[in-house]
């Protein structure tokens, strides 16, 4: 059997001068969380993942959805997520295949085409990410 490499927790991101906290749980781990304000999306960075759901909440004022219509797009495809409310605020659950690197949740309904910031954010947290797999021995 596999080893696991369940991840879950919270993180805390800063916003405009605010302080928001963002929960996780997956089947992987966490490389990293960022806000994208140009895109206004959530970018979440992954490593080691095992086929599974990745559970995340956050605040409704870091990011909405009119009408609670999120894009999510996991490795650059879009998927399907289910999403549920507590006090207002989503959580939002993605199936996750196995290697799952990015997932970005988008909170508007027009993309654009080549945002300078997702891309520098992406390529930060993929050098991040092959960093970790290249100094982390197996088990």
């Amino acid at each position: 059997m596999p080893l696991s490499f369940a991840d879950e927790g919270v993180e805390t991101i800063e916003a405009e001068g605010e302080s928001f906290d963002v929960s996780y749980s997956f089947d992987g781990e966490l490389v990293a969380i960022q806000v994208d304000q140009e895109s206004t999306s959530l970018l979440v960075g992954t490593t080691n993942v095992q086929e599974s759901t990745l559970e995340i909440s956050f605040p409704s004022e870091l990011l909405a959805a009119e009408n609670a219509e999120f894009v999510v797009l996991v490795d650059g495809l879009e998927t399907d997520y289910t999403i549920s409310y507590a006090d207002n605020n989503p959580t939002i659950m993605i199936q996750i295949p196995e290697a799952t690197e990015e997932i970005e949740i988008i909170g508007t309904t027009v993309i654009p085409e080549f945002p300078l910031g997702v891309l520098a954010i992406m390529g930060a947290v993929s050098a991040m990410a092959l960093v970790f797999s290249k100094t982390r021995p197996f088990k």
